[in-house]
């Protein structure tokens, strides 16, 4: 409840047209099919979706759901060196640089497999951008639909 609180007393940022390697949430994962290959991914769990690692990659990955025949892009994680944001913020970017390039309407989390997390909420599309910090540097990125 803390979270929720804190989360709605940040500033929402903009995140219209945010993607990762110009893959879009809520596309359907076909449009991507001529420039990418998807895979089932293996290690992977999410109930009533499937997660797909990206050209053989397991360290970028989509999670769609099956809707109207279509399978809807939730989730676009990347921990890998060569994938972007709009932004150009990448692996390796610091965190003084992501800040410069998203702002600082951010909430600021602790965790147990990083250093912390640095999230950007876009209420008005309902969008979760989140930065895993390790050593003040990006150490991966989720784009992903809130709360599905």
């Amino acid at each position: 409840m803390g979270f929720k609180f804190y989360e709605y007393q940040t500033k929402t940022t903009d995140l219209s047209g945010e993607n990762i390697d110009t893959i879009y949430l809520l596309d359907d994962m076909k449009s991507y099919e001529t420039n990418h290959r998807f895979s089932i991914s293996k290690d992977v769990s999410h109930p009533g979706y499937k997660v797909c690692a990206i050209d053989n990659n397991e360290n970028k990955r989509i999670t769609v759901k099956n809707e109207n025949k279509e399978n809807t892009i939730y989730r676009i994680e990347a921990f890998d060196s060569i994938s972007k944001t709009s932004k150009n913020v990448s692996i390796g970017t610091s965190e003084k640089d992501l800040i410069s390039a998203y702002g600082k309407s951010y909430i600021d989390r602790s965790s147990d497999q990083t250093d912390k997390i640095i999230e950007y909420v876009d209420r008005d599309k309902n969008i979760l951008l989140s930065f895993f910090i390790y050593k003040n540097k990006v150490d991966g990125i989720n784009l992903e639909v809130k709360d599905f």
